[in-house]
C-alpha cells in the first residue's frame, strides 16, 4: 500500500472514529457496537464502516451530489455484507 493510500485510509478511519465519539450520526456507533457484538474486532468493525463511508464519498464525487446520509445509514445497516 502506498503512503498516499494509507493516508486516505487513515482519513476515512479517523472520520468513522469521530462519528462514533460524537454520536453523529448515531447509526455509526450502533453499527460499530452491532459488528463488535457479532464477533468482529474493533479494527474490523472500523474498517467495514470506513468502506461504506468511502463508497458513499466516491458516489458523491462521481454523481456530483451532496453526501446522502440516508444512503450511508442504509449501507451501514447491511454490514457486514458489502455491496
Amino acid at each position: 500500500m502506498s503512503s498516499e493510500d494509507k493516508t486516505v485510509r487513515d482519513g476515512f478511519l479517523s472520520t468513522v472514529v469521530h462519528q462514533i465519539a460524537t454520536n453523529d450520526p448515531p447509526e455509526t456507533k450502533i453499527t460499530y457496537d452491532r459488528l463488535q457484538a457479532s464477533g468482529l474486532s474493533e479494527g474490523q468493525a472500523l474498517q467495514l464502516i470506513g468502506l461504506v463511508l468511502k463508497k458513499e464519498m466516491k458516489e458523491m464525487i462521481t454523481e456530483s451530489r451532496g453526501f446522502d446520509n440516508d444512503r450511508y445509514i442504509a449501507h451501514m445497516k447491511k454490514l457486514p455484507e458489502i455491496e
